[in-house]
């Protein structure tokens, strides 16, 4: 539809529109806004209803960051620049949907977008996941969003939200299904139901199930692990000759230094543990007495009790002698 079919009038309320938005933005405290040539601008002033309102009215276009502050994605989205990507895509969502797995087709200006919403992910896991579908599924031309797989420098990559204007187009592109038709149960009503309608699908989306995510990570090609850096204070403070291996390894590097190679913590050392479907950030480090904890239940300690945890899910043998040889080449 055209910027002209749009009833400008239109209002959303409140709660459909914060619904929505926990969807698609990842952060509030900026926000892209679209300019009239199709480039975004970034604006460092707080994301308001008001702003989001007038998105949908048709009055300005906005962006949605793909990561939090902290490089966590909730959703992905794959960019197909014209027809023939376009047409892979949907081969894609159809394969998805055949296992039971629910994406969402935005048609665009050249081609369009494909939307899988996801449970808060790493950024580096979601590309992975998404790089792995990308290869199975023979589209390798098409844009992958999040670009990062995490936040070193700027706000990171972002989308157009949807249900926007398109500022060079001047067209709105709703959500359609397989032959291309708006999704609305009331395929032939106004502007304003079906905007109703599909803001009223993606204030709750179908996430794809971590299991099927799970599945999929574990079919990637497994990455070298980083060699983690060495500390020279660290070792030069705690290195004695004549200890056991076990804690000369130990005095090799921080357990915070070692750790943070593997997990991203925040500002207060706390991060998604690696070794459990984890959803509130329960693992943590505690750099004054050098050691791990997994407030859930998966133990914690000194870097061999993580590296004994991480080769053990990463299906290797995770004995002592085993977990302290690797350690041995990799840090002394």
């Amino acid at each position: 539809m055209s910027s002209q079919e749009r009833e400008l009038n239109v209002e959303i309320t409140p709660l459909f529109i914060d619904s929505f938005a926990k969807t698609f933005i990842s952060r509030r405290d900026c926000y892209p806004w679209q300019q009239a040539d199709g480039s975004y601008i970034s604006v460092h002033k707080p994301l308001t209803a008001d702003l989001l309102q007038r998105h949908f009215k048709g009055s300005i276009t906005l962006g949605a960051y793909a990561l939090n502050s902290a490089s966590m994605a909730q959703w992905i989205c794959l960019d197909a620049d014209d027809e023939t990507q376009w047409d892979q895509l949907g081969e894609l969502a159809d394969t998805l949907q055949a296992q039971s797995i629910q994406s969402y087709r935005e048609p665009s200006r050249r081609g369009g977008h494909l939307w899988l919403f996801t449970p808060p992910l790493p950024g580096i896991f979601a590309r992975r996941f998404a790089k792995q579908l990308i290869t199975e599924n023979n589209v390798p031309q098409v844009e992958l969003y999040p670009k990062q797989d995490e936040l070193t420098t700027g706000l990171g990559s972002l989308v157009r939200l949807p249900l926007g204007v398109h500022r060079k187009s001047g067209q709105v592109y709703p959500f359609v299904n397989r032959d291309g038709v708006p999704i609305s149960s009331h395929p032939t009503g106004d502007t304003r139901t079906l905007l109703h309608e599909q803001m009223a699908i993606f204030a709750d989306p179908s996430r794809v199930p971590l299991p099927f995510i799970m599945r999929v990570l574990a079919r990637v090609p497994p990455d070298p692990l980083p060699l983690p850096k060495l500390t020279p204070e660290f070792r030069t403070t705690h290195a004695t000759d004549g200890l056991p291996l076990s804690e000369r390894l130990k005095s090799q590097i921080s357990v915070l230094e070692f750790v943070s190679h593997y997990v991203q913590l925040d500002d207060r050392n706390l991060g998604y543990c690696p070794f459990h479907d984890d959803q509130i950030r329960s693992f943590g480090v505690h750099p004054d007495q050098n050691y791990w904890h997994c407030f859930a239940g998966c133990g914690g300690g000194s870097i061999i009790d993580f590296w004994m945890k991480w080769r053990e899910r990463n299906g290797q043998d995770s004995s002592f002698k085993a977990t302290v040889t690797e350690l041995r080449q990799m840090l002394l």
